[in-house]
């Protein structure tokens, strides 16, 4: 059984060796929340609005693109997952970093960082930007490594990915690729 103390040394013990993206990838960022509902840990993703936008309809953890009035990249984690989900600063204990990822398709690199979140739901949500919160136990992301690569459609498109369905829901592409990430330290 994961406990508050196992995060905080599980993500003080990962080292992140110095990474120089590509010059022309966008910066981003976002927050892997982990939350402690009835005694068992669960991981906060968004699936974003069906909108316009590269990323719409996706299951996603919240964060965004860095401004250029942000000063580091885990203030723009931070904002921007206040700006989605409600969860502000002082609701965060950022208990460290994970290996950033870029994105295949639309040009971003993503810098995670990981945080225990200390206000309990109901949050209020962005509605322009996400439809819904869906809280996945840690324990079902654990029992499900490792998570199979297979062939989705999104957007008309075939894409070979990593897969991790929960409740209806699919979480595929760099967000997946995060969770693989990490995952392993929990093994």
């Amino acid at each position: 059984m994961v406990t508050q103390e196992m995060l905080r040394m599980i993500f003080k013990t990962v080292k992140i060796s110095d990474f120089k993206p590509p010059e022309d990838v966008k910066e981003s960022a976002v927050i892997v929340p982990f939350l402690e509902l009835n005694k068992t840990w669960h991981l906060i993703f968004e699936k974003k609005v069906k909108d316009n936008s590269k990323h719409a309809g996706q299951v996603a953890f919240p964060g965004g693109s860095k401004d250029k009035e942000d000063k580091n990249l885990i203030e723009t984690a931070i904002r921007e997952t206040c700006e989605e989900i409600d969860v502000c600063k002082d609701e965060l204990e950022i208990l460290g970093k994970i290996k950033p990822t870029i994105t295949l398709k639309t040009n971003f690199i993503i810098y995670p960082f990981a945080a225990i979140v200390k206000k309990y739901p109901p949050y209020k949500i962005n509605k322009s930007e996400v439809e819904k919160l869906i809280f996945v136990p840690l324990e079902y992301l654990i029992k499900s490594y490792p998570f199979p690569r297979k062939s989705y459609m999104f957007n008309g498109k075939k894409i070979e990915t990593l897969i991790i369905e929960f409740e209806g829901e699919t979480i595929w592409g760099a967000t997946a690729r995060i969770l693989n990430n990490f995952i392993t330290l929990f093994k």
